[in-house]
């Protein structure tokens, strides 16, 4: 029993943690947030936090690990009705991304933060790769893992850069998705028509309410309101 009330204890402060630091770095920004006052927030003593999470780098990475699972989530709940196809449920995926950084501020300046520093974007680098092998590893048999790493390198500096630019009247987050979609799979060499029945796919999707719906979901889940 002791060890059960110690992995809910855990599982508590960790929560506390998360919760404390998404309103700081949304009101403060993640540079300007100290873990001081995190703990101040939190009510978790520094010392603690530094035995459960180690960095301020490592919570924003549980905070982008938690965002990311939220977007999959989101994603397959609708894609997986459409498709089997796991090259469409993927660009969905990715697509949907840059929908909910268009939709809050927050949200792009947090994923800005995890794609850029060190340790999370090296995390999240690994999660891209194991998720683009399971979608084209069967196209190219003759691929390892590691040239998949190699292209998700590129990959992800181009998500950050599409994600970076927000959209206005003459930049739409049509055209933007447009392009996005295909320079990321032109990267895998994805044939033409392949390209053209992905867009077609995405037209079936709306995802102004689905990244809404993402957003709200992780926001509810850390018990924060999220900004108008």
């Amino acid at each position: 029993m002791a060890n059960i009330r110690n992995e809910v204890e855990t599982a508590e402060i960790r929560r506390k943690i998360l919760i404390a630091s998404t309103e700081l770095f949304m009101e403060k920004g993640y540079e300007r947030t100290t873990v001081q006052d995190i703990a101040k927030l939190s009510g978790i003593p520094k010392a603690k936090i530094f035995y459960e999470m180690k960095s301020k780098e490592e919570i924003l990475g549980a905070l982008v690990t938690r965002y990311l699972d939220g977007v999959t989530k989101a994603s397959d709940a609708v894609t997986t009705k459409l498709t089997e196809d796991k090259m469409l449920i993927l660009v969905a995926n990715e697509v949907l991304q840059l929908c909910m950084a268009e939709q809050s501020e927050d949200m792009r300046n947090l994923y800005l933060a995890g794609y850029s520093l060190p340790k999370t974007s090296e995390a999240v680098l690994l999660r891209r790769t194991n998720i683009m092998y399971d979608a084209f590893g069967r196209q190219y048999p003759q691929m390892q893992i590691k040239d998949f790493y190699e292209i998700e390198i590129a990959a992800m500096g181009i998500m950050r850069a599409y994600m970076s630019v927000p959209c206005d009247l003459y930049f739409t987050l049509e055209a933007k998705v447009n392009r996005f979609t295909n320079v990321l799979l032109r990267i895998y060499n994805v044939s033409e028509e392949k390209i053209n029945e992905v867009h077609v796919f995405l037209t079936q999707i709306d995802f102004e309410s689905v990244a809404n719906e993402a957003i709200e979901s992780v926001f509810r889940d850390l018990a924060i309101k999220k900004k108008k």
